[in-house]
């Protein structure tokens, strides 16, 4: 009824039919240039050719698919055709969606190809005549049904001529656009809400590799016209959750239809379209859990200016999380070494800090919206999912330590030393300070930051970098408040022999840090990872030893700067050694084959997860990375405390783990569907829920024992 209404008011506001043409080859209309064409230019009695009608459309204008949507109406050809020839239905090319005004419609702009198979009689003598009339819907705001006549003649002859050399290319290009057979078998279920769920036994796609994925049913009813379906590319194959449409009647046997789909190739980026059929398959009931994570209790649904808000805040906690405290202590010591300055000092600081900052959250921007383009999707933190880059970190975290140790000074010989730019005086250590700090400050992610980061990473560039920026302010904006503030400068203590003391003690966080990102390189790469990394940090503190010893400009001094050279060389030359992959399947599951129990935990799938929700089982899922601290911290103080662990076996929770040290498109699909940038995230599902709860980013043993002990109430 609806698609009725909407279709009557479009007829209703269009002005009346064009004129038919005369009958011809060529029809020009208001809006639309239709031509009939053959791909031969004389036929062979009983042997079948094609013909297509192509239709040029105005600028800004569509004609309509099979399936037009929530309005619209199809091309129609009616033939008029000697005896004994056969054309057959419309071959439609694959369509695009428009939204206009809100209504969902499907069809083709600029230009469109509807191609035709005629068989002629075998006893065909003479020309043959095809005749037909043609009418279609053309709109833009308002709509306007237009029609025409052709007549198109063609001779016959003992052999087939082939058209001219444009018209075969027209040809070969309208081919090119019809979806081929789907080389996958596909099936659908439907949840008890009565919305369906699509399967196509895709496996084996990357998911990194596929985007702009699009399901056009084949008939208008069982499925609703949707803006944006939310599939997603699993180790199972590709899932697109719909929405039921108008149609009372009950879900058809097979659900027909076009799977649209943009795949990154060698050659680029290209667009491929599938005709599938889809098998209704009752043992398959989506769930919360399987069919869409969207609608999830805490999901949030934000604006640009919420996201801006979240984003500030989220940067100002940032300074209080444990992977950037390390930086941010060294930033406070240096302040207090300023103190009793000139105010121009301390401001020319903590602007320079803050231009630091504010100019690396930029160039963060600048990668993300460059790997969304190529790439189609980028996530917070995944240059730690390379463990290359771990190895690069934990190499200038060590460097950074040596300086605060007082192995080495900047200045003269190691001005070039770029890790230690963060300790130098001035505004040049202040502004390299602010840039360690926003690369130390990623794989984190503070309360408010994921919903801001969920809408940044999935808007325009415009919307990317100012909610990235905002982020940075707030991480900056306790240092420029200090630097710009007398009264707060007051309050700090006056410089001493303690600030060198301070500054060697604040040498260990980073040597811990060192530590940290190595045993993140084991969970990516295994044991080699060790030898690597330690090999390279001894490479590294033996160039800066020779260095260190001898003056002046002797020959011996530039044989030791060589052999400094070739020593970091080699120590870089360690990541050419690097696989991007993990060692083991254990390494890759935090230690668990899949489907096997580590520790109480299993392996996180989609599959495990739709399985235990779908039996009424409460379900606990934590998709963590080793190299998120905030995760790490919430295991040990939340996850895997003794009270904690036994309510969980007491409720009889399904505990599944999702560990994203190394890429994995799964979870990666899943935190995409929830609007998620990056880990940590926790789901939880009560007995029976049909959609999960999103709990807050950092966990109290209170918070976890209170969710829990809702189920323990409903059993007694």
């Amino acid at each position: 009824m609806a698609r009725f209404l909407a279709l009557l008011l479009v007829l209703l506001a269009s002005p009346a039919f064009a004129q038919s043409a005369s009958a011809q080859a060529v029809v020009q209309t208001e809006n639309v240039r239709s031509e009939l064409v053959s791909e031969v230019a004389a036929v062979k009695p009983g042997e079948p050719f094609w013909v297509g009608l192509r239709q040029t459309i105005k600028p800004k204008w569509h004609t309509y698919w099979k399936n037009p949507g929530e309005s619209g109406l199809p091309t129609e050809i009616a033939w008029k055709l000697p005896e004994g020839v056969k054309a057959d239905p419309i071959v439609w090319p694959a369509p695009t969606w428009f939204d206009i005004g809100g209504i969902i419609n499907y069809g083709f702009k600029d230009e469109s190809v509807l191609l035709v198979r005629i068989t002629p009689p075998a006893n065909l003598s003479g020309p043959l005549t095809l005749a037909a009339e043609a009418n279609w819907l053309v709109c833009e705001d308002v709509c306007i049904p237009e029609e025409g006549k052709f007549e198109l003649v063609l001779p016959s002859g003992a052999t087939a001529t082939p058209a001219s050399p444009e018209t075969r290319a027209l040809f070969e290009q309208a081919r090119r656009a019809l979806p081929t057979q789907s080389p996958w078998p596909a099936r659908y279920g439907v949840s008890k809400a009565g919305d369906p769920t699509l399967l196509v036994e895709a496996k084996g796609l990357k998911a990194d590799a596929i985007s702009d994925i699009y399901f056009f049913p084949a008939e208008w009813g069982p499925v609703a016209t949707m803006a944006k379906q939310n599939a997603t590319v699993t180790a199972e194959g590709i899932r697109i959750p719909l929405k039921k449409g108008d149609a009372k009647a009950a879900m058809p046997a097979e659900l027909a239809g076009t799977l649209v789909l943009t795949e990154k190739t060698a050659d680029g980026r290209v667009k491929q379209a599938f005709d599938l059929s889809a098998k209704l398959d009752p043992a398959f009931v989506p769930t919360g859990a399987s069919a869409s994570l969207a609608n999830a209790v805490g999901a949030e649904q934000i604006s640009l200016v919420q996201a801006l808000l979240f984003a500030l805040l989220g940067g100002l906690i940032l300074n209080l999380m444990p992977c950037v405290f390390p930086v941010l202590a060294m930033k406070a010591a240096a302040f207090a070494r300023l103190a009793g300055h000139e105010q121009s000092a301390m401001r020319r600081d903590g602007i320079a800090y803050t231009a630091g900052v504010l100019i690396s959250f930029a160039a963060m921007a600048g990668v993300v919206i460059a790997i969304r383009s190529a790439a189609g999707e980028v996530s917070w933190g995944f240059q730690f999912q390379s463990p290359v880059f771990s190895l690069l970190i934990a190499y200038l975290f060590f460097v950074v330590g040596l300086n605060l140790s007082g192995v080495f000074e900047v200045g003269g010989r190691l001005a070039g030393v770029g890790q230690g730019l963060v300790s130098r005086g001035g505004t040049t250590g202040a502004f390299f300070t602010g840039v360690l700090a926003v690369i130390v400050a990623t794989p984190c992610t503070a309360p408010f930051m994921a919903a801001a980061l969920g809408f940044a990473l999935s808007q325009p560039a415009p919307a990317t970098v100012a909610v990235l920026l905002a982020m940075g302010l707030g991480l900056a904006l306790p240092y420029l408040a200090l630097s710009m503030t007398p009264a707060l400068q007051r309050l700090m203590p006056r410089p001493g022999p303690w600030m060198d003391r301070l500054r060697q003690f604040l040498a260990f966080p980073m040597y811990a840090s060192a530590v940290w990102m190595i045993w993140v390189l084991t969970q990516q790469t295994g044991a080699d990872g060790v030898l690597y990394a330690l090999g390279g940090m001894i490479l590294i503190a033996f160039a800066i030893w020779l260095l260190r010893i001898g003056t002046g400009a002797s020959t011996g001094t530039w044989l030791r700067r060589g052999l400094a050279a070739a020593a970091v060389l080699l120590a870089f030359a360690a990541t050419l050694k690097l696989d991007d992959s993990p060692a083991t399947a254990a390494s890759a599951s935090g230690g668990a084959q899949a489907g096997v129990s580590f520790d109480g935990w299993e392996r996180f799938s989609r599959a495990r997860m739709a399985e235990a929700v779908a039996e009424g089982k409460p379900v606990f899922v934590d998709f963590t990375a080793a190299w998120c601290i905030t995760c790490l911290v919430n295991e040990r103080v939340a996850l895997e405390v003794p009270a904690v662990r036994k309510a969980f076996e007491q409720a009889g929770v399904v505990k599944l783990k999702g560990d994203w040290t190394n890429r994995d498109a799964e979870i990666t699909g899943v935190l995409k569907e929830l609007g998620r940038a990056g880990v940590p995230l926790y789901l939880f599902w009560a007995p029976g829920a049909d959609r999960p709860k999103i709990l807050p980013q950092v966990l109290t043993e209170s918070l976890i024992l209170s969710e829990l002990s809702s189920i323990q109430q409903a059993k007694r």
